[in-house]
């Protein structure tokens, strides 16, 4: 059976015909995603100028960590920032699966199960941050009220040591390298408190040798210390 030329294009015709209802749906998805992230943003920020959020980023130390990464947005304008791409990727994600093609419908289902592996490792890593910051404070003020003349570099490395945890944590959250990361932490930290053991152990000789020379000379002038009721 001959083709006529005109056969081509009737059957592009009817298959845009059965697509375009998707497209359109796609497009008026993809538009409400859109409209929705900018009102979400909106809101979000009136919202955080009501509870005083950077107030609380900058007693956090959030705002001094950022003004120290060189970053010249505020807390707040990151936050609606993040909000408002989550919003349209979810339009993005959502505008996809109406299509109903098999690789992407499984792509969006593994994304989804992925996706709280990431949440949680970024929890992970922001409440690691504020931890390490808080116990490091901590010990600076105790090291410093004990008069440690190490006291800022004992503290920093301890600040060190804990971001190194919860970022291995993170990691591990996600998937990435898993057991590599802990096993290389705990070979880094066993490294770490050797070295600190090493250190103290050889600049802390001196005062154990007078510390055991001191005990020795009194025990010995309490032997030769006559006794009170010998002459009885």
């Amino acid at each position: 059976m001959a083709l006529s030329l005109s056969d081509p294009f009737t059957l592009f015709g009817e298959r845009l015909e059965a697509v375009s209802p998707k497209i359109l749906e796609v497009v008026l998805i993809l538009v409400l995603g859109f409209i929705f992230a900018w009102v979400a943003k909106f809101l979000l920020g009136r919202l955080l100028k009501i509870i005083r959020f950077e107030d609380l980023c900058y007693r956090m130390g959030l705002s001094t960590a950022l003004a120290r990464a060189n970053v010249r947005r505020s807390s707040s304008d990151i936050f609606k920032l993040i909000v408002y791409w989550l919003v349209i990727f979810l339009a993005i994600i959502l505008s996809l699966s109406t299509l109903n093609v098999e690789v992407v419908n499984e792509l969006i289902s593994s994304f989804l199960l992925y996706l709280p592996r990431f949440f949680i490792a970024v929890f992970v890593l922001i409440f690691g941050y504020f931890l390490s910051k808080f116990i490091a404070r901590a010990l600076l003020i105790a090291l410093v009220n004990a008069q440690v003349k190490s006291a800022k570099p004992i503290s920093l490395a301890v600040h060190i040591m804990i971001l190194i945890l919860f970022v291995t944590m993170g990691i591990e959250q996600l998937g990435i390298a898993k057991g590599v990361m802990m096993i290389t932490y705990a070979i880094l930290l066993a490294g770490v408190v050797l070295a600190l053991a090493l250190a103290f152990g050889l600049g802390g000789k001196d005062m154990a040798k007078d510390f055991l020379e001191k005990k020795a000379k009194a025990a010995e002038k309490s032997k030769k210390k006559p006794d009170e009721f010998s002459h009885i």
